[in-house]
C-alpha cells in the first residue's frame, strides 16, 4: 500500500477528490472573469452632483428673496418708517422741501409723508430718493420735484411686483378717484385725471400755483416689466409754500430715472458672492468629512442668509419700479 502511494505521487497523479475541487475553482474564476466590473463613482463625479445641488439651493434662494422674503423686508421697513414720520409730524421737524430745516438736502431714505389711496386700500409711507435701495422700503419722492401739495408737479414713483409691490394695481385707478398725502406741509387732496404709457401726450405745465401730482411705476407680466406707467393728479386743496429748489432734473443720477438700476454698490455684491462661494466650498467639503446630516444642519441657514444678502444686492441692479 505504501508502495502504490508513493509510486502515486513520484507519478504526478491526483486523487479523484482533488481533480473535483480545482475544477469547480476555475469555473469560480471564470464566472468571475466574465461578470460585468461595476466601478463606485469617482469622488469628482460626486462633488460635481452635489456642486450642482448647492448650485440649485442658491438660485432658489435668490427667487424666494425676490417674490417672498421681499415683501417681509418691506413690510419690516413700513413699519419702522411710519413711526418715523409720525414723530416727526409730531416734532415739527417733517422735511418742507427738498431741504431740511438747516438748509442740508434730505438724506435719501428718510420718511417724507403718508400716502393714501382709499380705491386701492393703500396707505404707504414716502421716503425721499427713487433708487432702487429706497424703493425696497416704499414708495420714492423723485428729488428733484416739490413736495406734494406744492405748486408744480411732483413725482411719486413705486414698485409693481417686489418689495410690497405697492403699486401693483395702479392700472386700477380710473379717473376723478380721489386720494390725499400727508406731509410736514399739512393735508393735500388729489383727484385722478388719466392715465399714460410711452408714447401718450403728457398733460400740460402747471403754471402759477397749480399742483399736480404723478403716480410711476412699471407695466408689463409679474417681476418682467417692460414699460411705465403714469397716473396724473391734479391737487384740489389749497397749494402750500414752496422755497426755491436746488435740485434739477440735471441733478439725479440714472438711477433715479423710471426703470433705472443702482450700481454703487457693485464691491457688496462682490463680497457677497465670495461669501456665498466660500460658504457652498465649505459646504461639499463638510459633506465628506463631516456627514450628511450635520452639514444640512449648519450650511443650510448659512447659505440661506448669504442667498438673502446676496439677493438683495442683486436687487440693486434690477429696475427700480420691478
Amino acid at each position: 500500500m505504501t508502495a502504490t502511494l508513493t509510486s502515486r505521487r513520484q507519478s504526478g497523479t491526483r486523487s479523484p477528490r482533488r481533480g473535483v475541487l480545482a475544477g469547480l475553482r476555475s469555473a469560480a474564476r471564470n464566472r468571475r472573469r466574465a461578470a460585468p466590473v461595476r466601478l463606485p463613482p469617482s469622488a469628482a463625479h460626486k462633488a460635481f452632483s452635489l456642486g450642482l445641488a448647492m448650485v440649485s439651493v442658491i438660485l432658489f434662494g435668490q427667487i424666494t428673496n425676490i417674490v417672498i422674503i421681499s415683501q417681509v423686508q418691506h413690510a419690516t421697513a413700513q413699519t419702522r418708517l411710519f413711526e418715523d414720520l409720525r414723530t416727526a409730524l409730531a416734532e415739527g421737524s417733517a422735511p418742507l422741501g427738498q431741504t431740511n430745516h438747516d438748509g442740508t438736502l434730505v438724506a435719501p431714505g428718510t420718511a417724507l409723508a403718508l400716502l393714501s389711496i382709499p380705491a386701492l386700500n393703500l396707505q404707504e409711507t414716502v421716503v425721499e430718493g427713487t433708487s432702487s435701495r429706497e424703493l425696497m422700503d416704499g414708495v420714492g419722492h423723485r428729488r428733484d420735484t416739490p413736495l406734494p401739495g406744492q405748486p408744480g408737479t411732483s413725482v411719486l414713483m413705486g414698485r409693481a411686483a417686489a418689495y410690497g409691490g405697492v403699486f401693483g394695481r395702479l392700472a386700477g385707478l380710473e379717473p376723478g378717484e380721489r386720494f390725499t398725502v400727508t406731509t410736514g406741509l399739512g393735508v393735500a387732496e388729489f383727484e385722478v385725471t388719466g392715465q399714460r404709457r410711452a408714447g401718450d401726450p403728457g398733460p400740460s405745465i402747471p403754471t402759477g400755483d397749480e399742483g399736480r401730482l404723478t403716480l410711476t411705476t412699471a407695466t408689463g407680466p409679474v417681476f418682467l416689466p417692460d414699460g411705465v406707467l403714469r397716473v396724473d393728479a391734479k391737487l384740489l386743496s389749497k397749494p402750500a409754500a414752496k422755497a426755491a429748489p436746488v435740485l434739477y432734473p440735471a441733478s439725479l443720477n440714472a438711477a433715479e430715472l423710471p426703470m433705472g438700476s443702482d450700481t454703487s454698490d457693485l464691491v457688496g455684491l462682490l463680497v457677497c458672492l465670495e461669501l456665498l462661494v466660500l460658504a457652498a466650498l465649505a459646504a461639499v467639503w463638510s459633506w465628506y468629512r463631516w456627514g450628511q446630516r450635520e452639514t444640512w444642519l449648519v450650511f443650510l441657514p448659512t447659505l440661506g442668509a448669504l442667498s438673502v444678502l446676496t439677493g438683495t444686492q442683486v436687487s440693486l441692479l434690477l429696475p427700480n419700479l420691478l
